[in-house]
């Protein structure tokens, strides 16, 4: 097999383990799941991810390289604009609103199904440290766009508060902060000295 080849059913088993997780569970993720939700032929996962740890770590950078993807989407929005604090904040609030519309619901539901199992399991916790590590310094340099001072300490607070917003948000389909109420604190979020 070409790694081409490889990529593609790497991509289609981290996708159905997400579709899992996001509609099942994390009990509902398993080898034969996965092959069975991907249609793949029974063993491919197994060929691909021996264990379970291998399977959900390819399953979390599947995740994280799909929320990157949104992300550096929006920076390229960005462009062409004048960066202010309103318009980065606009583009925060969009995020969000797109995270948690009802076509990316499965998509939100695993990412905290992956945080919870990777609580309990050191090598995924390890993982999933890098990702945000990737994701605190690309919000860090969209922060010192803006000028802001000390980007790191609010690019942290930042992740932790649109983390908390979509955690609200997994459980109703109505949204739980108007996006009024949501730059309005996001802004709180990034003036805050």
């Amino acid at each position: 097999m070409g790694a081409g080849m490889d990529k593609d059913r790497k991509t289609s088993i981290a996708d159905a383990a997400i579709e899992l997780l996001g509609t099942q569970g994390a009990r509902a993720l398993t080898h034969r799941g996965v092959d069975a939700l991907a249609g793949l032929p029974m063993g491919s996962t197994s060929f691909y991810c021996r264990t379970k740890a291998e399977l959900l770590a390819l399953t979390l950078l599947r995740h994280a390289a799909l929320d990157m993807a949104d992300m550096q989407t929006d920076a390229v929005r960005l462009k062409g604009q004048v960066l202010t604090l309103s318009t980065f904040v606009d583009l925060v609030v969009h995020r969000v609103s797109e995270w948690s519309a009802p076509a990316h619901r499965t998509r939100l539901k695993a990412r905290f199904e992956l945080f919870l199992m990777a609580s309990r399991d050191p090598q995924l916790s390890k993982v999933l440290h890098e990702q945000r590590q990737g994701f605190l310094q690309f919000v860090e340099m969209q922060l010192q766009a803006l000028h802001m001072q000390d980007p790191s300490t609010r690019a942290l607070a930042l992740v932790m508060a649109v983390d908390g917003l979509l955690l609200a948000q997994v459980g109703s389909d109505a949204a739980v902060m108007t996006q009024a109420q949501q730059r309005a604190m996001f802004t709180l979020v990034l003036s805050q000295p």
